[in-house]
């Protein structure tokens, strides 16, 4: 919602600007001045109806994601997925994406186990760089030798490939100054998987 509120804020200054003043504005929308004031301070956020006529004027649409059929809103966390390691655990929603759902069901992915997170480190690089997203299916929590998956050890949130060996489980990194993590029969007790990443989208430094 944090997400959504900055956005209706950056549009509303960018209507404010367009109008040079909050009088003018007013006069535009039929939003009185004392309520834009409001918006821009954060005294009060605006409905989806009142905002509408001042996004009207901008030729901005709202879509709710009920009213994309071909699209899945899935959400974006605020927890971290560790390639190294990240205490960055909490699970609150940042925002949602959308994503074909023809797309989810190609990669056979149900929407509601879906869930997209940031990567933070770089043990998974070049495969994945620190501040690239992934796509986890919460749905397939089993592990499988050789498959990518976001994981729980402890206190830590984990992106690794999963190696079976001997003893049970390996937790693989890509670059090798990261050596392997074996799994032994005690860690079993803190160890957590989430889900399988799917898919990931790179983010090219700048």
């Amino acid at each position: 919602m944090a997400n959504t509120e900055e956005r209706i804020l950056s549009l509303l200054a960018v209507a404010l600007e367009r109008y040079g003043t909050k009088t003018a504005l007013a006069k535009e929308t039929g939003v009185s001045q004392p309520t834009l004031t409001n918006w821009t301070k954060g005294i009060k956020s605006p409905s989806l109806k009142e905002i509408s006529k001042v996004l009207d004027i901008l030729k901005v649409q709202i879509l709710l994601p009920e009213e994309l059929p071909d699209y899945a809103a899935i959400p974006k966390y605020s927890a971290k997925a560790g390639a190294g390691s990240s205490l960055v655990t909490e699970a609150e929603v940042e925002g949602y994406y959308a994503f074909r759902r023809q797309f989810l069901l190609r990669m056979g992915i149900s929407e509601k186990n879906a869930a997209l997170f940031d990567v933070i480190g770089d043990s998974m690089s070049p495969m994945l760089q620190s501040g690239d997203t992934i796509l986890v299916d919460q749905g397939r929590r089993d592990p499988q030798d050789g498959q990518i998956f976001l994981v729980g050890l402890g206190d830590e949130l984990l992106v690794k490939r999963l190696h079976r060996n001997a003893r049970g489980w390996s937790l693989i990194s890509v670059t090798q100054n990261f050596p392997p993590v074996d799994l032994e029969q005690s860690d079993l007790e803190n160890f957590r998987v989430y889900g399988r990443v799917m898919w990931f989208a790179h983010v090219f430094p700048a």
